[in-house]
């Protein structure tokens, strides 16, 4: 039998903090401003940003699920008119020291780099780590040459980069793949100004379309002043992939 690595840490966490938890208005404040900033991100690219700007300490970070890759962002939703370009580079990534802000990406591994082959898997960015991985950039209007090896990313983002990547997104089709959601769970430690929550989402999955759910435990930290310090989530990606028709091989 598999086990669910997230459903048992999350019982970890709940039995933790379940002596933690009390009712003091601290704790309160703390828990209800969790909420509130899930509610937001399912509501509105408006309520998302209105949350993490008025609500993260300046110095605030939301950290990212690991992944091995490059370590690279780019806007999605402009593939089709100005094609993949890189809009971050990841600090320690795999590519901090090879990839810049506003290259472009024009084959991967002799794959022509399309909206297409970006759905598809065909990119080779994701896989084995320790594999380089060649690839055809633009870079100043120049095409170069570039090779990658393939290592584990953690991601972070500052506030203003976490502004930023809201700013740039489409307000019209910001929840529009959807189904519902419900939070489940709220755990919380007043001393280490921590709160845990627990959602469950359902969604229809961008490229097969096909429905799928998972459950989401999202780590806040809070400042003396209430704010937010960091925030991260840990979530069923394996799980979500297999219910789509996907399967992890080498």
């Amino acid at each position: 039998m598999k086990t669910n690595y997230l459903l048992l840490y999350i019982a970890a966490i709940s039995l933790l903090f379940s002596a933690c938890s009390t009712s003091s208005p601290e704790a309160t404040m703390m828990e209800d401003l969790a909420e509130s900033w899930i509610h937001s991100s399912y509501e509105s690219k408006d309520a998302a940003y209105a949350m993490v700007s008025e609500n993260m300490n300046e110095s605030g970070m939301n950290i990212g699920s690991r992944y091995i890759g490059f370590g690279f962002n780019y806007n999605a939703d402009v593939v089709d008119t100005d094609g993949m370009v890189v809009t971050n580079v990841i600090d320690g990534g795999p590519a901090s020291s090879v990839l810049q802000e506003g290259d472009e990406f024009i084959t991967v591994n002799g794959v022509n780099v399309t909206q297409e082959t970006i759905d598809n898997g065909r990119l080779s960015f994701r896989g084995k780590p320790g594999e380089p991985v060649n690839a055809m950039i633009m870079r100043d209007g120049e095409m170069m040459s570039i090779s990658v090896t393939r290592g584990i990313v953690e991601p972070t983002y500052d506030k203003a980069q976490i502004l930023e990547n809201i700013s740039e997104a489409e307000a019209e089709s910001w929840s529009e793949n959807s189904l519902g959601y419900d939070i489940m769970e709220i755990v919380s430690d007043p001393v280490r100004r921590i709160v845990y929550v627990k959602t469950w989402d359902k969604f229809l999955d961008d490229v097969s379309g096909l429905e799928a759910e998972s459950l989401t435990l999202t780590r806040f930290e809070f400042d003396q002043n209430g704010k937010v310090l960091s925030v991260g989530n840990m979530s069923e990606d394996a799980l979500v992939l297999r219910q789509t028709g996907w399967s992890i091989t080498r």
